[in-house]
């Protein structure tokens, strides 16, 4: 049965509490492995825009799909996409993009999405929530572009309706940021959207990062009590020793506190406890840093309050 119209895309931060879900993967066709690079289903949860999911059909992929399934019934509010290949800003235009996914519930209804031809994430929520066990993404029609016929997605995030554990962000700054480049941006806001090779980055020319802040404007005054952190560039290890990572952070509170926390020199998920504080926003200074390898910026790939 097929729903209504095309569902309208949100440009705002979706579901400020929603949890987001991690289910498994599986796919009508995947394109062959080159050079030891899988193309699989599995890539669209591995929290990493850079990998994608290719079709593996001759032509342009028109209704190939990819299947979510969520291991139980859950309550599904909406989800967002990283459409096309995000390895770079210009392999991103080598191949097609889906322009309109037919996205298929456990009870055989379906809703049909229309997305932009935009390298940013795209977030969509629901007509209404839906329970369900899987949903399944059919390719309708794509960009087309500029070079090869194959359909990529790199990332789909599933919400239910579940409260996330996170403290709810409404807004991200920072005292410096890098320059977008060939890899995408280095925003402060990288820092929350789940994806491990999409990142914060100091972009002060004369510093280490020493002494540079990102800052949290909470949706509204929560109590918080841990931060959660994966230090530097977190895609792989490789990577995560070139730039430099925190090893010690202050946090400034808006109720005027203070905690001074120790940063692990690794890219494993961290949670630091500190006193619980009542406040709207959250400021963390970076006092001293591991220098990298091959770049002197500090980056941060993820950070969340609890």
């Amino acid at each position: 049965m097929f729903a209504s119209a095309l569902a309208t895309l949100i440009l705002t931060s979706p579901g400020a509490h929603a949890a987001a879900l991690k289910p498994a993967w599986s796919a009508s066709s995947i394109a062959p492995t080159v050079d030891g690079q899988s193309y699989g289903a599995t890539n669209l949860g591995d929290g990493k825009a850079s990998t994608a999911w290719f079709e593996g059909v001759d032509g342009s992929g028109l209704n190939e799909w990819v299947q979510a399934d969520l291991g139980s019934e859950r309550s599904v509010s909406g989800f967002t996409v990283w459409a096309g290949w995000w390895y770079t800003s210009s392999q991103w235009t080598h191949y097609n993009r889906p322009k309109t996914l037919l996205v298929e519930f456990s009870d055989g209804t379906t809703q049909e999405f229309a997305l932009q031809d935009s390298y940013t994430p795209q977030a969509f929520e629901l007509a209404s929530t839906k329970k369900t066990t899987s949903m399944k993404f059919k390719i309708k029609s794509d960009f087309t572009s500029d070079a090869y016929q194959d359909t990529a997605i790199s990332e789909i995030q599933i919400r239910d309706t579940a409260r996330s554990e996170n403290a709810s962000v409404s807004g991200f700054s920072a005292s410096t940021t890098f320059p977008a480049d060939v890899d995408g941006t280095y925003e402060p806001k990288n820092v929350a959207d789940g994806i491990l090779d999409t990142v914060w980055c100091e972009g002060n020319k004369t510093g280490d990062g020493t002494g540079d802040w990102i800052e949290m404007t909470l949706a509204g005054s929560q109590s918080v009590s841990s931060l959660v952190l994966r230090n530097g560039n977190a895609y792989n290890l490789g990577v995560f020793m070139k730039s430099n990572r925190a090893t010690q952070a202050t946090l400034s509170f808006s109720d005027g506190g203070r905690e001074t926390i120790a940063v692990r020199d690794t890219s494993v998920e961290q949670t630091i406890p500190f006193a619980a504080h009542t406040t709207s926003k959250v400021r963390v200074t970076f006092d001293t840093v591991k220098k990298g390898s091959e770049y002197n910026d500090l980056c941060i790939a993820e950070a969340y309050l609890r």
